[in-house]
């Protein structure tokens, strides 16, 4: 549990750090966007309660894809078409952008420094 919490932490602090970044920012509000559409889409053509459709509009474009949902009009199928293919591409250029704030562990950071002074060490021994 005590990992998950720093885990938690570490995600929050990148969360904080790329949030300062315009390009973040911009993938956030499309990001957001991207499931408003999507819960707007599925609520009033698909007929899913709003909480279904928000459920199905974040589990669809993060490739979790349970399919206790699945839409049922010809409209509903090719709207998800569309909708996953440009909506994949979004939230992964909003993940990265969060995975590219998040600081390591100082254990990894001890570990990768001992990589390179041991591989450094190998090199140097070589020469």
């Amino acid at each position: 549990m005590i990992s998950f919490l720093l885990t938690v932490k570490r995600m929050v602090k990148a969360v904080i750090n790329a949030s300062k970044d315009k390009e973040f920012q911009t993938l956030l509000f499309f990001t957001i966007l991207t499931f408003i559409s999507g819960t707007i889409f599925y609520s009033q053509v698909e007929g899913m309660r709003v909480i279904d459709a928000f459920y199905f509009s974040v589990m669809t474009l993060t490739t979790v894809g349970f399919g206790d949902f699945a839409p049922q009009t010809d409209f509903g199928k090719l709207f998800t078409v569309v909708y996953t293919l440009v909506g994949i591409g979004l939230i992964l250029g909003f993940i990265n952008k969060i995975a590219l704030n998040i600081k390591p562990s100082k254990t990894i950071t001890k570990q990768i420094k001992k990589r390179r002074n041991a591989t450094g060490s190998e090199i140097n021994q070589e020469n």
